[in-house]
């Protein structure tokens, strides 16, 4: 370690240096040369020239004596008795003569195994308040170690068989897991941690791919992967260059750098089951070098200098061969389309010209009834995977089914599995978790923290080193709750445009095709619209705001508020609070069909009652429902046009079912739950609020139709205290969901909704940042939490899934 250095380490290929090859490379076999004088040099001799670069191992191009010469494999890595106080030998990579500790290149159980000093594990956790490092660095360094197919699970397995990385976990922060992005495959899990970039983002969309301009395919085992063109974003290292920090890469971004154990304890849980017990003794391996780590820090005395961060790439599921579906049992023609297979399955047609895109959708849509993958159109997966605004990502989409594959056709002859376990699926699925731990004097001592997604830990890594972050997906602040003395403040953003004052529209200007039975109170109802109302209840964590520029006004009611779009012709938002004693009525016969104007808004600016009768595929519906209101003047507030959305007949069923049966639910369980609730409209699925002229683009009718609606519940994380009286933190739970004219990704929808509604919304389970991306709203703005506490709020995702 050098001053101010950051040093990225692939602890699964720097076990030892050993002379494992990767048999998924090419089998290149050089034939002449010496690395004599050429070690890790910056020049790639093509065959039949041997190289002694740091990719050789990965190519098996190395000449004979890279390990020998540049890898200096002959005296191992460690002391033994009879090596301790040996004569100096300069052919080895490390030394136990006496005089090893003042050249500084002593093996890491030098003291402990020749000096009888303890090791680092053996010593008691302790506090490290401050760094303490020797005389010459600027800050203290970071040492990131990523392993890889690390399962969260596998930390239960505990001190017997992972004693230093238990410890680390004990004496620094963790998380119970953290979440991999999707799909959960290296390539991309490695590249987003080192970029904070969604795959989407950084272009790493999967282990292999096709990008259609390039025309061009990257695999593990082709050059191609090396070509700069497919790698977007600024990596970490790149970063800290950029910014006058020296970087060491021993791993990202290509893999078998060094070409060290590299399939552990990944490959072990791909050929055994990540439940076998033979993962022992892998996972006994990684903890070794992490051992070795600690102990030769200790003995440079840099183990209460240097920050640790160790983390996986993905989990790891089970799975076999004999649970594949194999897609010649959809269709025949099973040769027009290609197939990225496995545990995720991406579509696109053999014949460009003819991509035939929903033609697949339908053959392989609720085909079987023991089906176990489904898919999608690109644009209409889970906003949570952010998984559609690329080229290389195929237009159709297979999301499998745990412990499942997916292929073309059944190979043929006989066929051995070879395999026990994978992964690639849902990033949410608890088996594809993976590991957080952070240690050192910037990291709190003995702190759980809750689970993230890997996208945020670039930002942290440059708050640890001083730099500045390069635009990435994460949420600069959200994860300072793991520092002990956070260096970046989050602010909260200016709102840009401000709510205006809602007027009067005189009756009778225009009645909008909307009529209610009850003629007499008309004008006793719309004074009641007039009335000054405390909003505190139904905006308990203060009023959204806009951050892009538009007209809109704030109409207040008794039991919810909304913020009105002029643009849209609807509510950007509505919020109201549901208590744990809600009782859901239904409307009285006078109310069933009504539908009011709204004299607060001129007719120019609100929907047409005619026009949802003259269109037959689109109907309203009310974002509050009337059925919680108490009163019957309360229930008229709530039958107000500027209440209504546009919304399909189908997806009417799920909006109705979460508002008669699930609110109800949600508030009982946790003490009430405030509700925020709006549409989305993402037409060119970038995971990005559309502006009113990308709208325009895409919508032919005078009123938008919402591509989504989103809905955020927010309660007590102290299910004793009320949601809108709440002094502790806060709990939180997004949804977005999409607005489809039918319900085919549910195969059962034609069953009563109890039976599918709350599964589907839990599939769509989102971020509360993600609600604010594609809104351009900024939720919790009057609260006595800090900023940074709010934006874990905002980046926590609930997974629904049990813990493993």
């Amino acid at each position: 370690l050098r001053r101010e250095s950051v040093c990225f380490i692939g602890a699964h290929f720097c076990s030892s240096f050993s002379n494992h090859v990767s048999r998924s490379a090419s089998q290149y076999v050089p034939t002449s040369g010496s690395c004599r004088n050429r070690c890790f040099e910056l020049v790639e001799l093509e065959p039949p020239n041997c190289r002694c670069d740091n990719l050789c191992k990965t190519y098996n191009s190395c000449c004979s004596d890279f390990d020998q010469l540049c890898l200096r494999t002959e005296g191992g890595y460690e002391c033994s008795k009879d090596r301790c106080g040996e004569a100096r030998n300069e052919q080895h990579a490390c030394h136990c003569s006496d005089d090893c500790l003042a050249r500084g290149d002593c093996c890491t159980n030098y003291k402990t195994l020749c000096k009888g000093d303890s090791s680092w594990l053996q010593d008691a956790c302790e506090e490290i308040k401050t760094p303490e490092c020797p005389a010459g660095f600027v800050r203290p360094p970071l040492i990131m170690l990523s392993v890889d197919g690390f399962r969260a699970s596998y930390v239960k397995r505990g001190n017997t068989v992972i004693p230093n990385i238990d410890k680390l976990r004990t004496c620094g922060t963790h998380a119970p897991y953290m979440r991999p992005v999707y799909p959960s495959k290296t390539f991309p899990n490695l590249y987003s941690l080192a970029t904070g970039l969604y795959p989407e983002s950084h272009g790493i969309v999967g282990n292999s791919m096709y990008d259609p301009v390039f025309d061009a395919t990257f695999t593990l085992r082709s050059r191609e992967k090396l070509n700069h063109r497919w790698w977007g974003g600024q990596p970490i290292w790149i970063t800290a260059l950029k910014q006058g920090v020296k970087a060491a890469t021993f791993f990202w971004p290509m893999p078998y750098v060094y070409a060290m154990h590299s399939e552990q304890p990944d490959t072990y849980g791909h050929k055994m089951g990540p439940m076998s017990t033979e993962l022992n003794n892998p996972l006994r391996v990684i903890d070794r070098i992490v051992g070795q780590l600690m102990d030769g820090l200790k003995q440079m005395k840099l183990h209460r200098c240097v920050n640790i961060i160790l983390v996986g790439d993905h989990g790891m599921e089970e799975a076999h061969c004999d649970r594949t579906e194999f897609l010649s049992s959809y269709m025949t023609s099973v040769d027009d389309i290609i197939l990225i297979p496995g545990s995720l399955g991406r579509i696109r047609s053999r014949y460009p010209n003819n991509p035939k895109s929903v033609i697949y959708l339908f053959i392989f849509q609720c085909k079987k009834a023991d089906q176990h993958f489904k898919p999608y159109l690109k644009q209409h997966l889970p906003k949570r995977l952010h998984y559609a605004n690329n080229r290389r990502i195929e237009e159709i989409h297979l999301l499998v089914e745990r412990k499942w594959h997916v292929a073309r056709k059944v190979p043929e002859g006989k066929r051995h599995c070879g395999f026990s376990g994978d992964h690639g699926y849902d990033n949410k699925i608890n088996s594809m978790q993976t590991i957080f731990l952070g240690y050192g004097p910037t990291f709190k001592f003995k702190t759980k923290v809750p689970a993230f997604e890997n996208i945020e830990l670039y930002n942290v890594m440059c708050d640890l080193l001083g730099l500045k972050p390069a635009p990435n997906n994460g949420t600069h602040g959200s994860l300072n709750h793991l520092l002990r003395s956070p260096v970046y403040r989050p602010t909260m953003p200016e709102e840009v445009s401000r709510p205006t004052a809602s007027g009067h529209v005189p009756a009778g200007t225009d009645d909008l095709g909307c009529s209610c039975d009850d003629k007499n109170k008309v004008e006793e109802l719309n004074q009641r619209l007039r009335q000054a109302i405390d909003d505190s209840r139904n905006l308990p964590y203060g009023r959204p705001a806009v951050l892009f520029r538009t007209k809109y006004s704030i109409l207040h009611h008794s039991d919810y508020i909304s913020g009105y779009s002029e643009a849209l012709s609807m509510p950007l938002w509505t919020s109201y609070t549901v208590s744990r004693q809600v009782e859901v009525s239904p409307l009285p016969e006078a109310l069933s069909n009504c539908v009011r104007p709204d004299t607060r808004v001129p007719p120019a600016y609100s929907q047409s009652c005619s026009n949802y009768r003259a269109d037959k595929q689109i109907t309203y519906a009310f974002l509050y429902p009337p059925q919680l209101s108490s009163t019957i003047d309360k229930k008229y507030d709530a039958v107000l046009i500027t209440n209504t959305v546009p919304m399909y007949p189908a997806f009417k069923r799920i909006w109705g079912f979460f508002q008669r049966a699930l609110l109800k639910k949600y508030a009982t369980e946790r003490n009430g739950v405030n509700v925020l609730i709006g549409p989305i409209f993402d037409y060119n699925y970038d995971g990005v609020r559309d502006s009113a002229e990308k709208i325009k683009e895409y919508v032919s009718g005078t009123i938008p139709i919402p591509t989504h609606y989103f809905v955020v519940l927010t309660s007590c994380l102290d299910f004793t205290q009320a949601a809108d009286s709440c002094s502790g933190p806060l709990n939180s739970a997004a949804f977005i969901l999409p607005h489809r004219p039918s319900n085919d990704e549910t195969c059962n929808s034609s069953e009563e909704e109890s039976r599918w509604v709350e599964d589907l919304m839990k599939m769509h389970t989102a971020r509360v940042r993600d609600v604010e991306i594609l809104t351009g709203l900024d939720l919790y703005r009057r609260t006595t939490r800090s900023y940074a506490e709010i934006l874990s709020l905002k980046t926590y995702m609930h997974t629904y899934e049990s813990e493993i």
